[in-house]
């Protein structure tokens, strides 16, 4: 059974996946670090939540050599793309160019690519490296984009590529996005097909989520990360979400919640079931957990003190519902000392 936590932005809900998956980016120079951050720092966010998902990357360039940044970031990868660990194990091969692709088509840069590649479950190619891929013939006979200054070119010079403009496009094994806004929502994608849409939800949210404007009911919520929800009766699901981090001190009656969301108890179970896979009261207890968890992790806070912050009658009832969910001890927990995994994100 998978269990999620939502990070809002200090709050964090579990998840406990059972697959491992592994990502290996190759770099070239001239990548933006804006595309590399979009695709990376989702996989972060989720992997950092307590028994959070199994998800590991590797940093490569093709021949092991640093790669400098369109902005002059100079970044150190852990080995060449052919001396990577377990080569023969990729789940996805995320290719990372800039402005610079024509310049990159060397024969190694093909042979070492098509070798990842055929050992790669997915294969995908973010801003331009689309046109190494296709260079590659791996996009013979598929649809695929690329970023959109290079959207004519792309289409003249590999005609036998269905050229789309769609934010990101997925074709058999392979898939291929534009710029750093489209490659953050590819990410979301691919998290919410392997983990469920609740992952997707709760990983958008730890950088896109601004609790005054959740709560005030921003007109442009719908372009935040709570639109990732669209089951039946998302909406509801969000102004109540909004209502629990509002109340997580002193939490109040789920028929209060319901009544605000504007909808019945019953409605309210439904939606959350629909879009979270969740009851709302289930749901809600493990924000409030989460809430602890960072208190113990980031304080010096008597553990009595954080249970009246979270809404827990006692020390002894917040340590029975954390070692249930989490099948630790805050306490133990707290001796590990580690960074929470959504600050500053």
């Amino acid at each position: 059974m998978t269990i999620l936590i939502l990070h809002i932005p200090s709050f964090t809900f579990l998840i406990m996946p059972s697959t491992h998956h592994r990502f290996v980016f190759v770099l070239f120079d001239g990548f933006s670090n804006l595309v590399l951050a979009s695709a990376l720092e989702p996989l972060r966010a989720a992997a950092g939540l307590p028994n959070g998902p199994q998800i590991s990357w590797d940093i490569c360039t093709i021949d092991g050599s640093p790669a400098t940044s369109s902005s002059d970031l100079v970044i150190t990868p852990k080995a060449a793309l052919n001396a990577i660990a377990d080569p023969t194990h990729i789940d996805y091969l995320v290719v990372i160019s800039g402005y610079d692709m024509r310049h990159h088509l060397s024969s190694r840069t093909r042979a070492r690519l098509q070798n990842a590649a055929q050992h790669a479950r997915t294969v995908i190619g973010v801003d331009t490296a689309a046109w190494l891929l296709a260079s590659c013939n791996m996009l013979a006979g598929k649809s695929a984009t690329i970023h959109w200054q290079e959207l004519d070119q792309f289409r003249e010079q590999f005609p036998d590529v269905t050229v789309l403009t769609d934010r990101f496009v997925e074709d058999g094994k392979m898939i291929t996005s534009g710029g750093a806004a489209t490659v953050m929502e590819m990410m979301l994608h691919i998290l919410a097909r392997q983990y469920g849409p609740a992952v997707a939800f709760d990983v958008s949210n730890l950088f896109v989520y601004d609790a005054r404007h959740q709560r005030h009911g921003d007109p442009n919520i719908s372009a935040r990360g709570a639109d990732r929800l669209h089951g039946p009766g998302a909406d509801h699901v969000r102004h109540a979400v909004a209502e629990m981090i509002a109340h997580i001190e002193t939490p109040v009656a789920l028929k209060s919640i319901a009544i605000h969301a504007g909808c019945s108890l019953r409605s309210l179970d439904r939606a959350f079931q629909d879009n979270l896979q969740m009851a709302p009261g289930k749901y809600y207890q493990m924000l409030r957990l989460g809430r602890a968890r960072d208190l113990a992790r980031s304080t010096d806070m008597k553990l009595a003190d954080i249970a009246l912050q979270t809404g827990f009658k006692s020390h002894a009832a917040l340590s029975r519902a954390y070692a249930q969910a989490f099948g630790t001890t805050l306490r133990a927990m707290r001796s590990k000392r580690r960074p929470a995994a959504a600050i500053g994100t």
